[in-house]
Formats: C-alpha cells, sequence, structure tokens
C-alpha cells in the first residue's frame, strides 16, 4: 500500500478513513486483491504512480470528485479493460 497514492492521499483523511479502510480490506487484503482496478491499470501503463489518487479501487472517481483531471492515458486503459 505505501506506492499507492489512493491510499496516500486519502488514508489520514477523518472524511474518507472509514470508506479507506473498508477498501483496503476488500482490495488490498481481502476477497478481491486481484480485481483491483488501480493496480490493473498500473501495470498497463508500467507505473503506479501515473494512477489519480481519486481512481477507487474498482476503478470509479472517489465520491465527490469526477476523471475530469485524468490523463487520456488512463481513461484508454479503463475503456481497454473493460472490453
Amino acid at each position: 500500500m505505501k506506492w499507492c497514492t489512493f491510499f496516500q492521499v486519502y488514508g489520514a483523511d477523518e472524511a474518507y478513513k472509514k470508506a479507506v479502510s473498508g477498501f483496503v480490506l476488500l482490495y488490498c487484503r481481502g476477497d478481491r486483491q486481484g480485481k483491483c482496478v488501480r493496480k490493473e491499470i498500473g501495470r498497463l501503463l508500467a507505473d503506479a504512480r501515473r494512477i489519480p489518487p481519486n481512481m477507487l479501487p474498482n476503478g470509479l472517481p472517489l465520491t465527490g470528485t469526477d476523471d475530469s483531471g485524468w490523463s487520456s492515458e488512463v481513461k484508454a486503459a479503463l475503456r481497454d479493460r473493460k472490453r
């Protein structure tokens, strides 16, 4: 989780703390470890640091945010993985 910008940015934020811990339990330590879209996109782009911090492990933007700041390569990788 050290490299995960989602965890780094939102993990200590009181507004998101419960949601982040739930995602960590599911996607970092639980049944959905192999289904983390952030990990998948990081592999596709060959650099996990290029993943937007507000992308949830399921590939959606964090509630209250959107994907308008996401790079075209991230959006393309998301589209490609859905095919």
